[in-house]
């Protein structure tokens, strides 16, 4: 058995608040006519400082912040790391 506990994260009421939030922004820019997705390059620049953050969760691939699947969220062209690294 291991000694490490399971990775924490925040509630579900604050999850969903936060993806109702990216999905708000998200459409919103849409609608504009502004880019919805970001450049490969963003997307892979976003994703090596995650993998180099203390608070995501490599086997889980999320972050331990917001409790986000950082392969989805690095994305989307309006997300933002809870953390202000990018």
């Amino acid at each position: 058995m291991s000694n490490t506990s399971p990775p924490s994260y925040p509630s579900k009421s604050k999850m969903l608040q936060g993806l109702f939030s990216e999905a708000y922004k998200t459409a919103k820019q849409g609608l504009c006519g502004d880019r919805v997705l970001a450049q490969k390059t963003k997307v892979e620049e976003r994703l090596e400082v995650c993998s180099n953050c203390e608070k995501y969760n490599a086997e889980d691939k999320r972050c331990t912040i917001c409790g986000c699947f950082m392969l989805v969220k690095a994305n989307v062209e309006t997300s933002e790391c809870p953390d202000g690294k990018w």
